[in-house]
């Protein structure tokens, strides 16, 4: 029996050796993914504050003309309603209105002096 545990001490002995050995290759071999995961995250990390600097003046200027275009936008409605109201304005004029001159040349009367000659005219 002490045989039998003998082989069995060292079987498992040489299987936890035989592990051991191949977390340290899986180790080993690992290192250089972890080292490229570690500059990934780091530039991962750059990138996003650089987007963040970058995205601030960008969307504070994407507020300002929103709030421009906004003002502009109320500036034209009233402008139309304006408009809207002189064309009503028009319209009503123009279906009221009547004509009251004929066309043509307005007859004003004759021009010339009751005196026919100058040396006839004594005051």
């Amino acid at each position: 029996m002490e045989l039998v545990t003998a082989i069995f001490n060292v079987g498992v002995g040489v299987g936890v050796l035989l592990v051991g050995a191949a977390c340290l290759y899986l180790a080993i071999q690992a290192t250089p993914l972890l080292r490229e995961s570690r500059a990934l995250a780091g530039d991962a990390r750059r990138l996003a504050r650089l987007a963040e600097e970058e995205a601030r003046p960008i969307l504070a200027h994407s507020r300002e003309l929103a709030a421009n275009a906004e003002v502009l936008s109320e500036d034209v409605a009233v402008k139309l309603d304006r408009l809207n109201d002189i064309m009503n304005a028009l319209q009503h004029t123009l279906e009221t209105a009547t004509v009251t001159a004929a066309p043509g040349r307005l007859a004003i009367g004759p021009v010339e002096s009751v005196h026919s000659r100058e040396d006839e005219y004594t005051p």
